[in-house]
């Protein structure tokens, strides 16, 4: 049996009804919410675990970075592939090798031969096929999606959020009770699963030309594409900004609950998922009331917010006023947190699908992931200035490079904006 095809192209007044009523979207945004509850679960539970046996912050830190690496190294050429081959190959080829990275972790975890280098190993293959997700899974959503693209990219990334909830909370509960091996076999369960949904699923096939490609000139195309594009290179450089000075600030929040607000292990995991529980319901507002006229007003709009809600967070850190007081603040600000990272999530992909023609979606795309992978510079950046001057200090500087990187972004647009219209006169 094979789910059918069902790509939509008119417009309706309820989108995300519709939307969830084609078996072949809801299959591919099933994968979506599957996969990243896994993610999230990992990336909790190995971070867990090489504290435990190293001891050491700066190593657990190394782990998101090592699943953020790939998007940098492969993300682009990811989405020159994908551009030439079929994409349904592609994503059963992905989830399968994702599969059997678990079935090796679980032996090796029942074995007992588990260290840091093999989760390090382990992560950034990981991190391999969260690269194809971006230029790979959404772009087939996008396909599938048709003339709802906003909500269905909003609906995407709304599931992405609740699973920021879903998955650490799934992780504490399987690593206290069932350890490394059954985490790794939950994993791939639910990663085989994934490859299921795909293989009864009719996709929507590249659109290239069919000719043999020439991978390092296409991915330079699309870089140059993106580049001569006055509205996708505004896009991409405020999501440079992101994930450079707004993202990596995740990583400080159990530093904030432990050491900043003395909080409890449990407590800790409860304020972390509310940046999440901001995200779902900003993500599911966003869906709702978005239309196209406001769509980059909404990006920018979410950018500065979590910014400078950022920079609230750090002046959170030395207001008095009792435990209570503290963690009610912190979490109604990482509630903000999370809506604004609704806003910008949600538009980014959605404002990167439409600018781009749709011979070069994919490769755009890719160069979407190339930018996203800007990160690991970020948490290197928060995590080297929280070991100097503390977390408080450190979460002020990147909110403050970050409003200030936009402030230039701006100046220079509206420059360049200027300097058009008087050569043109």
């Amino acid at each position: 049996m094979t789910i059918t095809s069902d790509v939509s192209t008119d417009d309706d007044s309820a989108p995300i009804r519709a939307l969830l009523s084609k078996p072949s979207f809801l299959s591919i945004w099933g994968v979506g919410g599957l996969s990243g509850v896994v993610r999230w679960f990992q990336l909790l539970a190995l971070g867990i675990y090489t504290f435990e046996i190293t001891g050491s912050p700066l190593l657990v830190s190394s782990i998101p970075v090592l699943w953020m690496l790939p998007l940098t190294l492969f993300g682009p050429l990811f989405g020159v592939i994908s551009e030439q081959v079929d994409r349904k190959i592609l994503l059963i080829s992905s989830l399968g090798s994702v599969t059997l990275l678990q079935i090796v972790m679980a032996g090796l975890a029942n074995a007992g031969e588990l260290n840091y280098e093999v989760v390090a190993i382990a992560s950034f293959l990981s991190g391999l096929f969260w690269a194809t997700d971006i230029p790979l899974r959404r772009r087939v959503l996008g396909d599938l999606a048709g003339s709802r693209i906003s909500a269905a990219m909003s609906l995407d990334s709304a599931t992405g959020n609740a699973t920021r909830m879903a998955g650490p909370l799934l992780g504490g509960v399987v690593l206290q009770w069932l350890g490394m091996f059954g985490g790794f076999t939950l994993s791939g369960a639910l990663y085989g699963s994934c490859a299921l949904l795909v293989v009864l699923t009719r996709v929507p096939g590249r659109t290239g030309v069919g000719m043999i490609p020439n991978i390092l000139r296409d991915l330079a195309g699309g870089v140059h594409f993106v580049i001569g594009d006055k509205k996708l290179r505004r896009i991409l450089l405020i999501t440079i900004v992101f994930n450079v000075w707004g993202f990596p600030f995740t990583s400080m929040i159990p530093i904030v609950g432990r050491d900043e607000l003395g909080l409890t292990p449990f407590m800790v995991g409860v304020i972390s998922s509310l940046e999440g529980f901001g995200a779902f319901v900003g993500a599911l507002v966003v869906a709702v009331l978005a239309h196209r006229e406001n769509f980059f007003n909404i990006y920018v709009f979410g950018t500065v917010l979590y910014l400078t809600m950022i920079g609230y967070l750090s002046l959170l850190t030395f207001v008095a006023g009792g435990p209570y007081h503290s963690l009610i603040a912190t979490g109604l600000t990482l509630t903000v947190i999370g809506i604004g990272s609704a806003c910008f999530a949600a538009m980014q992909s959605t404002l990167t699908y439409l600018a781009a023609p749709p011979e070069y979606r994919s490769r755009v795309l890719g160069v979407l992931t190339l930018c996203i992978g800007a990160g690991p510079l970020g948490f290197f950046n928060v995590g080297w200035m929280a070991e100097e001057f503390g977390v408080s200090a450190a979460l002020a500087i990147i909110s403050a490079e970050g409003l200030f990187a936009l402030l230039v972004l701006w100046a220079w647009s509206e420059s360049a904006g200027t300097a058009k219209v008087e050569a043109a006169e």
